[in-house]
């Protein structure tokens, strides 16, 4: 109990010191006045009294009031009609500590903001802010149904859009900056948006028919009760086990195998369609060249499928299906995908139509 006791003392202290001080100060200097007024007699005697005794109240008002009024404009509350995404640059561009951003996907890497809030991120990163930023799956369901909702905008393409900016964002910082930066992409249906910097931060709801980011936004202190409940969400979805790391998300790691024997590990681009994984060849391409697919086999573990798979070419002549994985290629990673060597993962002795083959 008693330790309790000290440790919620100590809290009060840390965190009202700036008005202890003042508080301190201007009692002392009170006391000393209404000391010195004792030996006084006449008028000055009474400027004296009555200075130190304001004083003194001015010194109760700091430690009763003060406190009290900033509770109450922490809990205020501003409005505003929707995101201003150039002050927002600036707020996190200023940041002294964190950014958190939970969004489907964000308006500021559209092209009007992006080269702004990259600089402004970097900027951050490279002071020291950790940066953590939740954007929703563009493989789930529910990223369907905010197209829907949306009226059929494209909302996996523009989250691809953003997880390709951040990624090679990502990959150009040194290893040490890259650290403070996590993305992650979560499974659930959007319910709140928020973007955090340092104590504040703009907060809206998912409107249906109306992107977050135009509709009415809060500009709210985190320590106010509705800043604790969106934190709360935030970090519910962040450490969910259905959220996955943006590495997880643009990469797979594979394990080339001749027979039984494992011939190299790397990082390959992949996407998925319905229930089929498709690889990015060009990683593989030298084993390709040497063996063949016919020869090899993939495994795959990690945020993949997980297993051993063999390798069949995606088939040129379905011109409707290549296209679609191709189209998913590019929108994924940027660059174009119709001269890269693309393959389908088979389950190992499932079977199916081997494909065209590559030569030795």
């Amino acid at each position: 109990m008693r330790q309790a006791a000290r440790s919620a003392t100590a809290l009060f202290v840390r965190s009202r010191r700036r008005q202890i001080i003042l508080a301190a100060l201007l009692g002392v200097t009170g006391v000393t006045l209404l000391v010195a007024g004792k030996d006084v007699t006449g008028y000055g005697q009474e400027i004296l009294v009555n200075l130190g005794a304001s004083l003194i109240m001015v010194a109760l008002s700091f430690v009763v009031f003060d406190p009290i009024f900033e509770d109450m404009r922490r809990n205020a509350v501003e409005q505003h009609r929707t995101l201003n995404h150039d002050q927002l640059v600036s707020y996190i561009a200023a940041a002294q500590t964190e950014v958190d951003i939970l969004e489907t996907w964000t308006g500021l890497l559209e092209e009007r903001h992006r080269e702004r809030f990259l600089a402004a991120l970097t900027l951050a990163l490279r002071n020291g802010v950790e940066v953590r930023v939740l954007l929703l799956d563009p493989e789930s369901a529910a990223a369907e149904q905010r197209a829907e909702e949306l009226h059929h905008t494209q909302v996996p393409v523009l989250i691809m859009d953003n997880l390709r900016h951040l990624y090679h964002l990502r990959r150009g910082l040194d290893p040490l900056t890259a650290r403070q930066l996590q993305v992650r992409v979560y499974d659930a249906s959007p319910s709140i948006q928020l973007y955090r910097w340092d104590e504040k931060a703009f907060i809206s709801f998912f409107p249906v028919g109306v992107r977050a980011y135009d509709a009415r936004q809060i500009e709210a202190f985190m320590s106010s009760p509705l800043g604790e409940f969106v934190a709360g969400r935030f970090e519910e979805l962040w450490t969910d086990r259905t959220t996955r790391r943006m590495d997880e998300f643009m990469t797979l790691s594979v394990t080339v195998r001749l027979d039984t024997a494992d011939l190299a590990t790397s990082e390959a681009h992949f996407v998925r369609l319905e229930d089929d994984w498709f690889v990015d060849g060009s990683a593989l391409l030298d084993h390709l060249t040497d063996h063949g697919a016919r020869q090899l086999s993939l495994a795959v573990g990690g945020g993949g499928p997980g297993g051993v798979f063999d390798l069949v070419r995606l088939d040129p002549h379905d011109r409707s299906r290549r296209a679609t994985v191709i189209a998913l290629f590019d929108a994924k990673y940027g660059s174009r995908h119709d001269q890269v060597v693309i393959l389908r993962l088979v389950p190992r002795g499932v079977g199916g139509a081997p494909g065209p083959s590559l030569a030795h």
